[in-house]
């Protein structure tokens, strides 16, 4: 007798979409800035297996930060790695913030502030349960 096991993963999180040529360094500067953050390189990297045949394995950086004050958390997630993509449904970002917070502010609050940064081209809300590589974002 075979049993499957599933899991059903809560996505309890705002993502936010980022449209931006710059190195993830300076968009991280600018996001500190901008929302009072401080967001620093992680330790190490999200890393996706694939097929050793179809395509090589991928690494994707990221930054994050949590709150001293509230149990916030927030990510700032690279979407491109050489030609893939952590999301490849949503290939034109180039970077993701993830929004992890007990506060119920609106993601309309982080996208007004990321549009004020001068070179973000575009920031727009992703609905995570429409995503079909949503199981990436778990980390």
């Amino acid at each position: 007798m075979k049993y499957l096991l599933e899991e059903d993963y809560e996505f309890d999180f705002n993502l936010l979409g980022i449209c931006c040529h710059e190195k993830d360094y300076r968009l991280c500067w600018a996001i500190n800035s901008t929302l009072n953050l401080n967001l620093s390189k992680a330790s190490e990297d999200i890393e996706l297996i694939f097929n050793k045949e179809s395509k090589p394995d991928a690494n994707f950086s990221i930054y994050s930060y949590t709150s001293k004050y509230n149990s916030d958390e927030y990510y700032l997630i690279s979407n491109k790695c050489q030609r893939t993509w952590l999301i490849p449904e949503k290939s034109h970002f180039d970077f993701f913030l993830m929004v992890k917070s007990d506060e119920k502010k609106s993601y309309n609050f982080y996208l007004n502030k990321l549009r004020s940064i001068p070179f973000i081209l575009t920031a727009n809300h992703v609905v995570v349960e429409q995503l079909k590589s949503k199981e990436n974002l778990i980390f």
